[in-house]
């Protein structure tokens, strides 16, 4: 009798391998690429990332975010705040390849690509995944390295299942809304995602994500058992935005979704109307208090 190597599993709603010789479970490739200079939920999400055993995380990329107001190194501060970050945590020998500094496209539209090495390590790592598995990519801002990665390589994307952090939805009229941070910081690769027919594409939208927020004196006094963990996310926000009272963890409520998928919902929708025609899935809802309580059991853990 011929036993099959690799049979799928479905384990909390992710499509995972498994080795039926070995018995090893083949856990979900990751690449997660960030806009990690522009706002401080960048940061806990990444550190929460670093801090799951549920997903393989291969890559950690830089985006930019501010080119259109100025500021074409705004990647390179990202870069610099993921190394940072990776340093502080201990993390060693996890690729961070830099992103663009400039969108996707030109400022009136296209669909010209920015390699980068940020694209090329999306475009390497697609290609290295196994027949009926798919590269996972979580573009938590601007989806300038995803959409450029595509463009330079059309043949991956049946190979890559993406998550987006962006736009609004009017879930009762069924009605997207371009006019938000993330998509503003590059329409064009937005839209070339949502046109793509071969590209399994996931979005959580602002008011989904915009739930959960954490209180400044309680994630403070968090850090406190932290170490130095602790001491560099409270220095980032006191840096940022010492001023606010609460903030809005938008990149942290998609990563816990992906982590542990029963702590949010999504259902299929259709594309915008100026769009190509097509079903993508939209997060209608979170868990706030769930995804609290897990992300701090997570990173306060020796693990």
């Amino acid at each position: 009798m011929i036993f099959p190597r690799l049979v799928l599993l479905t384990v909390l709603g992710v499509l995972v391998s498994h080795d039926a010789i070995s018995g090893e479970v083949k856990k979900p490739r990751v690449v997660l690429d960030c806009d990690t200079a522009n706002e401080i939920d960048d940061l806990f999400a990444i550190a929460r990332m670093m801090k799951q055993d549920e997903l393989n995380v291969v890559g950690l990329s830089s985006a930019q975010w501010f080119h259109y107001l100025g500021n074409p190194k705004s990647v390179e501060a990202s870069q610099r705040d993921n190394e940072d970050l990776l340093q502080v945590m201990n993390v060693t020998g996890l690729p961070m390849p830099q992103g663009s500094s400039e969108p996707f496209g030109k400022p009136w539209g296209g669909e010209q690509p920015k390699d980068s090495p940020a694209a090329q390590f999306i475009i390497s790592q697609a290609k290295k995944t196994p027949d009926g598995e798919k590269l996972i990519v979580i573009c938590t801002g601007a989806s300038t390295n995803l959409a450029s990665a595509i463009k330079l390589a059309p043949e991956i994307a049946p190979k890559i299942k993406a998550y987006v952090l962006g736009f609004a939805y009017d879930f009762e009229m069924g009605v997207w809304n371009k006019s938000e941070f993330n998509v503003r910081r590059d329409l064009n690769a937005a839209d070339y995602l949502l046109n793509h027919l071969e590209l399994e594409l996931h979005v959580m939208p602002l008011e989904v994500s915009g739930q959960l927020k954490f209180d400044r004196d309680d994630t403070f006094s968090r850090h406190e058992a932290m170490g130095e963990l602790g001491k560099y996310l409270t220095q980032k926000w006191k840096s940022k935005f010492e001023g606010s009272e609460t903030w809005v963890m938008w990149d942290v409520a998609l990563v816990e979704a992906l982590i542990h998928p029963h702590l949010a919902s999504e259902k299929q929708v259709t594309t915008p109307p100026e769009n190509r025609k097509r079903m993508v899935w939209m997060y209608d809802s979170i868990q706030v208090d769930s995804m609290k309580d897990d992300y701090w059991q997570a990173v306060t853990s020796n693990r």
